[in-house]
């Protein structure tokens, strides 16, 4: 018995020795001794029964447990975890077998066992749920969540923390509670829930000041800071960085110094603070290096790189990632060296070199895809995969930004769709965004601009989403430049405003530069030189301040611009000089590439031209090397100019060739998108045309001239009207494969098309006729008087006046179906004594100073009864019907009936249209829509309503023997669903010409404030249904005035043509009430007589002549585009009448 008690007493003496020298991390001499008391308990006669060995078991197996946890030997730390736990469950101790189940998951967790660690942690936390041990429970949804943190399963994880917390504040445990709030606010930024973070870390601070745990403070401070950057705060941000950093200078903790050191780089950097965040970045890499932690050392080596690239040093950044991969190679680590070959690839792309950095970035993507594989394998578990995706998903970016670069773009494509289907997949928002940027950079080199537009807006909705202040910002400066080729000045402007408005709130000073920079090129394209100049001194003050070198360089292009669009041709070329110098050794060939054409263009307006064709030669050949469309067509053009000057017309032609191949594909872009292709068309795609048809007519060949005219003109309206009437669109593109217009022309009997186009002081005259003959005349040379008479510069500013004594009345001669615009927003800030028609004799002139411009030189050829007149621009503001030789003499509309139409080949596509595409039948007439009080572009407005519409309505229901829809009925709902079925349409309703919008009864009817989609009926609605209607007439408020664009017109009247229509009445100016009754009751009546439309307008002009109304301003204003319409309405009222 005293032999077991003397064992007894050295199993216990061994026991608290080795628990003594774990403790003081002699964790080998206590395995040792550990198991020493082990082997004598094992030679011993106790049994497992007694208390006192199994108390000595479990305390030797349970040191064992912590030496070797402490040793990260997990192998031999989960074997004794196990014999404990199993001890636990043969003895009923339920507290101890939670307790080292919990244990066990850990181990297992560590062990990246992840599988079997969830189950572990599942049944630990049930065990102790049934026993009551609150704070284990909480340790153990703890541990759980964390792990499922780690496996990206956040939403899991934001549970279990809240489980924790909720245990910690039942049990009063405030370090816990505080703790739990930082858990959450971690997982929530994993979430995107930023705003979210933001309020549990100021949870947990205010906690951690209560009970003074200035370690705690430290990294609560930290946290914060991370969450407030990407909220855009970066100023309160750097303030708890501040804070932390002096916490951990007075405690000491070099750690805590790293990582603040570290975020303070960061968010000086994003601040565009570079030195300084180069100067925290330093300290951060020299305290890392001191306390030997290498993981850091390599992070802060890549910080360094990368704020070494923002201050242009680039060989500089290109050492520190070598550095950071050295380092990352010595220790073994995967993803430093995926990140350092990823790093090395991009300096190595800003450097030029460009299969170098190819080569490391496809290094960088084979060790992501080889991490991302094994790390997945060993885990089991697919979420742990995702951290890995994220990392190839950036190298794909990288490699795609590259082989952009080299021009290889379709493989760039692939990479870059490539991340993004990764990005989508783990739900990475962020990484999302930053993909749809990159793919926008390579649509918009390509030319699509387009696709370029949708992915900027995608970024930018999800920036908003997330709450990225910093990623909405540029995304809107993104939105601008892609707008600005297209001439959408004004909304490129708001864009960029927005933009400033967020940088100004965050205080970031490049977002502050770009956005000078883009405003000051939108502000010289508005013509507001002056603007623009103060944001490119601007510009160029910060870009010197913070040593932006692209940015300088772009300021300078400012200033250039500025100065070449005031004329002063020398001081552009100055400007440019100097943004060359900068261009060529810091910035990307793109903008190499267009400083060279602007000098090119400079040199050229200076009579230089061998200069001139050095750097235009320049230009297209970076421009074809990076695959830059817009950009060669734009240098193309200039080159055609240029050898213009130079009296080579061969290669002038060559070069517009070219350039109009290179429009062609950037239309082709945009073939769906109609509001790109006008744009496109009105900033770039005209001017080709309109040199090469002066360059045919100066070379004597007028024939040709006119084909490349229509060219010009035959494009969107006709692509639409191809698209509804399901025809082809026989006018290729290829100047060089003519197409006969002859059969056009030879379809429309008893009639002469007089084609017109015009210069600035020159205007061209063909006149072709049915027999297939094509005359050509000109007037050229307009003398410098008669344009100034009116105040014009040219004689489309000229054309733009014609109309300036008619069209406003007083308000008890004609109800307003405008929306209420001021006159000046109406027309163009003409006088209001010239819209009242006082200066008669200024019409007068104006007249026949038109007709001898237009009519005139072909006077002697107009010998068919109807002419046919293809207008463009501002020629559809003059009035032709009143067109006369002389002051008082006889109109035009006396002699000759008179219809438009916007070019040949939209005449041949309703020529060519299927006989059974029009409806032979019905009518819809709309009549006074009550509208009443509704919201218009953010504007509560009063709709008036309009008796005399609503008369005339019912007037030409009685005519048609059909029930209008007046007041109520007239809804946009009731209006769309008979729009598409019936032959003849007529709206007389307020009307916006200049936007194309109809306003009607609210759908459904409310007695609040209506919204814009109830009852506003837009030129995008009409394009949206197929309108079968022989006819449209429009009785809205100068429903012929919209924007006057190379095509001609925009608006309502060009929405029914494209959307179907055969032909379209419109007005170009408000008449008198009673005038317009007598018109449409006398151009009702001669339809419904079955007369053709050219001759019911004709007629119809006529009676009002013969019944009083002789002034032009009350019978001149209709026009009627597209084709000549008959209907058969006394047959349908027969066949109603016997089916009755």
């Amino acid at each position: 018995m005293k032999k077991m008690d003397k064992v007894i007493q050295t199993i216990h003496i061994g026991i608290v020795v080795a628990e003594f020298l774990q403790k003081t991390k002699r964790n080998l001499q206590a395995i040792k001794l550990c198991e020493e008391c082990l082997l004598l308990l094992n030679n011993s006669a106790m049994g497992m029964e007694d208390r006192i060995p199994r108390t000595f078991y479990a305390k030797s197996n349970l040191t064992l447990l912590h030496a070797y946890s402490d040793m990260s030997d997990d192998a031999n730390a989960e074997r004794y975890a196990r014999k404990l736990l199993s001890m636990s469950h043969d003895f009923g101790d339920t507290k101890g077998e939670g307790f080292f189940m919990l244990t066990l998951a850990m181990i297992n967790s560590r062990q990246r066992k992840f599988k079997e660690a969830k189950k572990l942690y599942e049944r630990a936390i049930g065990i102790m749920k049934a026993t009551g041990e609150r704070k284990l429970e909480a340790l153990g949804y703890f541990a759980a969540g964390d792990l499922l943190e780690s496996l990206y399963e956040y939403q899991k994880a934001k549970e279990y923390f809240e489980k924790v917390l909720a245990i910690n504040m039942e049990i009063g445990d405030k370090r816990g509670e505080a703790g739990s709030y930082g858990n959450l606010g971690t997982v929530s930024c994993s979430l995107g829930e930023l705003q979210k973070a933001k309020e549990y870390f100021e949870k947990a601070l205010a906690i951690i000041i209560e009970i003074g745990d200035e370690d705690a403070l430290a990294w609560t401070c930290i946290s914060l800071g991370t969450v407030l950057q990407p909220l855009g705060d970066c100023q309160k941000a750097k303030e708890y960085y501040e804070k932390a950093l002096a916490i951990s200078m007075e405690t000491g903790d070099k750690t805590v110094q790293v990582v603040t050191c570290r975020n303070l780089g960061n968010v000086l950097h994003s601040l565009d603070e570079h030195q300084k965040a180069k100067e925290y970045y330093e300290k951060a890499l020299a305290i890392s290096t001191e306390i030997g932690d290498k993981h850091e050392q390599a992070s802060n080596c890549r910080n360094l790189g990368t704020v070494l690239s923002s201050l242009d040093e680039y060989q500089k950044a290109k050492e520190c990632y070598e550095k950071a991969l050295g380092i990352s190679m010595q220790i073994n680590d995967k993803r430093g060296q995926e990140s350092s070959y990823e790093n090395l690839g991009f300096v190595l792309y800003l450097l030029g070199e460009y299969q170098k950095a190819k080569e490391y970035c496809e290094k960088a993507l084979a060790l992501s895809m080889e991490n991302g594989y094994k790390r997945g394998e060993a885990a089991n578990c697919a979420t742990l995969e995702n951290g890995y995706k994220r990392g190839e998903a950036a190298n794909y970016v990288t490699l795609g930004n590259v082989l952009t670069s080299l021009g290889e773009y379709q493989k760039a494509k692939e990479y870059l769709k490539k991340a993004l289907a990764i990005s989508i997949k783990i739900g990475e928002k962020s990484g999302e965004a930053w993909i749809c940027r990159s793919l926008q950079k390579l649509l918009r080199q390509l030319g699509n601009y387009q696709k370029a537009k949708e992915y900027s807006e995608r970024a930018l909705a999800i920036h908003i989403e997330i709450g990225d202040k910093g990623g909405e910002g540029n995304d809107y400066l993104n939105l601008g430049s892609l707008l600005l080729p297209f001439g959408k000045f004004h909304k490129a402007k708001e864009y960029y405003e927005k933009a400033l408005a967020i940088y100004a709130e965050t205080g970031n000073k490049k977002g502050h530069l770009c956005c000078y920079v883009g405003l000051g090129l939108t502000l010289c394209e508005l013509g507001k030189c002056r603007d623009a100049k103060e944001y490119g001194e601007k510009a160029l003050s910060i870009a010197t301040e913070i040593g932006d070198r692209e940015c300088h360089a772009k300021a300078l292009n400012i200033l250039g611009t500025v100065f070449e669009k005031l004329h002063d041709y020398q001081r552009a070329k100055e400007y440019y000089e100097k943004q060359l110098a900068i261009s060529r050794k810091h910035v990307s060939r793109e903008i190499v590439a267009k400083n060279c054409q602007e000098l090119g263009k400079v040199f050229l307006m200076l009579g230089e031209y061998e200069k001139a064709n050095e750097y235009l030669g320049k230009a297209l050949a970076i421009n074809c090397e990076i695959g830059d469309i817009l950009n060669e067509f734009y240098t193309l053009l200039s080159l055609s100019v240029l050898r213009i000057q130079q009296s080579n017309s061969p290669e002038a032609f060559f070069y517009l060739y070219q350039s109009i191949a290179k429009y062609e594909t950037l239309r082709n872009f945009h073939r769906e998108n109609e509001d790109f292709k006008h744009s496109l068309l009105e900033t770039v795609g005209a001017v080709p045309f309109e040199i090469f048809r002066i360059l045919l007519c100066t070379a004597g060949n007028p024939q040709k001239a006119l084909y490349v005219e229509e060219l010009r003109r035959a494009r969107c309206l006709a692509d639409l009207m191809e698209r509804n009437f399901s025809v082809e669109n026989h006018i290729s593109a290829d100047l060089r494969s003519w197409f006969g217009i002859e059969e056009i022309v030879s379809k429309e009997r008893n009639s002469a098309f007089l084609y017109i186009s015009f210069d600035t002081r020159d205007v061209s005259l063909w006149v072709l006729k049915a027999n297939g003959d094509t005359l050509f005349r000109k007037a050229e040379n307009v003398d410098d008087e008669t344009l100034m008479d009116e105040k014009a510069f040219d004689l489309n500013s000229y054309f733009n006046k014609s109309i300036r004594g008619f069209g406003v009345l007083p308000q008890q001669k004609c109800e307003d179906r405008s929306f209420n615009e001021s006159l000046q927003i109406l027309l163009h800030d003409e006088s209001e004594a010239d819209l009242r028609g006082e200066q008669a004799e200024d019409t007068e002139r104006m007249l026949s100073v038109c007709f001898k411009l237009i009519i005139a030189p072909v006077a002697d050829l107009l010998t068919e009864p109807e002419i046919i007149i293809v207008p463009e621009r501002s020629l559809y503001r003059v009035p032709f019907a009143a067109l006369r030789d002389q002051p008082g003499g006889k109109s035009l509309s006396e002699t000759f009936r008179l219809r438009i139409v916007p070019s040949l080949t939209t005449l041949k596509l309703i020529q060519d249209c299927p006989v059974d595409y029009h409806s032979q039948t019905g009518a819809l007439v709309v009549g006074n829509p009550k509208v009443g009080r509704a919201r218009y572009r953010g504007d509560i407005h009063d709709f008036i309503p309009l008796a005399c519409a609503e008369k005339e309505a019912k007037m030409i229901g009685q005519l048609l023997g059909v029930q209008p829809l007046l007041g109520e009925r007239a809804t946009r709902e009731a209006v769309l669903q008979e729009i598409s079925s019936v032959s003849l349409i007529h709206i007389a309703a307020h009307g916006k010409a200049d936007r194309g919008e109809i306003a009607l009864s609210p759908s459904p009817a409310t007695s609040n404030i209506s919204e814009e989609k109830d009852y506003l009926l837009r030129t995008s609605d009409i394009l949206q249904v197929k309108v079968r209607a022989k006819l449209v007439v429009l009785s809205c408020c100068h429903s012929g005035r919209g924007e006057i664009k190379v095509e001609g017109i925009i608006g309502i009247a060009r929405a029914f043509l494209a959307s179907g229509a055969r032909s379209v009445l419109v007005t170009l100016w408000a008449i008198e009430d009673e005038a317009t009754e007598q018109f449409m009751r006398h151009f009702y009546r001669h339809l419904v007589d079955g007369f053709s439309a050219s001759e019911c307008l004709h007629q119809a002009m006529k009676r009002l002549r013969k019944i009083g109304y002789t002034k032009v301003s009350q019978w001149a204003p209709f026009m009627l585009i597209g084709d000549n319409v008959t209907f058969n309405f006394k047959e349908e009222r027969k066949d109603e009448l016997e089916e009755e």
